[in-house]
């Protein structure tokens, strides 16, 4: 450029100089503005790295593998056989003391949907995958069992609530279990058809988030294939739903505990982002009325606000996280960003009770499917917890 200039000043001048501009004062204005380019891209720059996060590598796969049971069991021998490695992919996560809770999507040959691996061990091999809470809660096509996990959340008292979509015999229900006395399953609640329906075709039951009362924890339950949001009372043991203002959602998120307590809602197939007063939730048979926020600028697979007011999100077909706090306008900022990954819903995330950010990162660019955990300190807890930092 420089040289072109030099040397072919006559016609770049006829081109770019103003009428009374001397070439000399063409070239000083031609390097402030270059210096000016420059400079704002290093507070992009600064900008950028002042939200980055730093992330560490706790594990990686590049396979995966069971915990198979000892013993000769015909029908664990059978899903042994059709297992297929290639197929585990994560879904959904939860943290509570030292394991990692994770929903896994159900393929054929899919041994079990809920599972668990170790925050950290003595290995450097990638721990392999161990059912939730045992082999014989996983049995395909009985009703009393686990179908198909989705949605978790562990509570700030120790229980894991996983909400399981069932399948074509079995309508969907949530599991409640105790962690602090040895996994015990505490309870299960089976849906009316009259709140989530019992034709596997008309539901699909995802995110879980809990509303913790002085007296009681009150679930909301996405059900991506209607307009509304389920509502579950532990204390009452019932569960009812909410029409919004007929629209689908794709992902959602709970502030902290506050009196205006709000949940965030990304609309299906669309970057528009919606709020509801919980309130207006609690309202059974009712309608509730959401209000527009603002676009992402692309669609919110994952959702998560920690007890510092900031808000996560993983994108469908991005390679990176965007982060907003609540509190202030919205505007999206980006603090984590991978290479190529060519996966669709490439991340799934939780918050554990020391201030860390948990996050599986799906890479399948090369055709080969690589499966990575990874962990950063932000210095808060999850929306269970009023305080902001651990």
């Amino acid at each position: 450029m420089t040289s072109f200039l030099t040397s072919n000043p006559t016609s770049y001048q006829k081109q770019h100089l103003g009428p009374a501009e001397s070439w000399g004062r063409f070239l000083l204005r031609l390097s402030s503005n270059a210096m000016s380019a420059f400079l704002a891209a290093i507070c992009l720059l600064g900008l950028s790295l002042a939200n980055a996060v730093n992330f560490t590598t706790v594990y990686e796969w590049d396979q995966f593998e069971f915990t198979w049971p000892s013993g000769a069991n015909s029908s664990i021998e059978e899903i042994k056989r059709n297992f297929n490695p290639k197929n585990v992919e994560f879904l959904y996560m939860a943290v509570f003391g030292e394991r990692l809770f994770l929903s896994l999507d159900w393929k054929y040959g899919t041994p079990a949907t809920l599972v668990w691996l170790p925050t950290s061990g003595t290995s450097t091999a990638p721990p392999k995958l161990d059912p939730f809470p045992s082999w014989n809660l996983h049995e395909r096509y009985n009703c009393d069992t686990i179908q198909m996990a989705k949605g978790l959340e562990t509570d700030t008292d120790g229980r894991l609530w996983v909400v399981d979509d069932g399948n074509a015999a079995c309508p969907g229900k949530i599991w409640i279990f105790d962690l602090l006395n040895n996994d015990k399953s505490e309870h299960i609640h089976r849906f009316p058809d009259t709140v989530v329906s019992h034709a596997s075709g008309s539901r699909a039951l995802h995110d879980i988030v809990l509303d913790k009362t002085p007296d009681d924890y009150i679930a909301y339950i996405r059900d991506a294939a209607s307009e509304h949001i389920v509502a579950y009372s532990r204390k009452l043991d019932k569960s009812w739903s909410v029409k919004t203002s007929r629209k689908k959602w794709k992902s959602f998120a709970l502030s902290p505990s506050q009196e205006a307590r709000q949940l965030y809602l990304s609309k299906s197939f669309s970057d528009d982002f919606y709020s509801v007063s919980v309130g207006q939730l609690k309202n059974e048979g009712k309608s509730a009325h959401v209000e527009f926020i603002g676009q992402w600028k692309k669609i919110p697979s994952r959702m998560l606000i920690d007890s510092s007011n900031v808000l996560y999100a993983a994108f469908f077909n991005a390679n990176y996280l965007a982060k907003w706090n609540i509190s202030e306008p919205f505007h999206e900022q980006r603090f984590y960003e991978a290479g190529e990954l060519g996966t669709i819903e490439p991340f799934t995330f939780a918050l554990d009770t020391n201030g860390n950010l948990w996050m599986t990162e799906l890479n399948e660019s090369t055709g080969v499917k690589r499966q990575k955990l990874l962990k950063a300190a932000i210095g808060a807890k999850s929306y269970l917890y009023s305080a902001a930092r651990p």
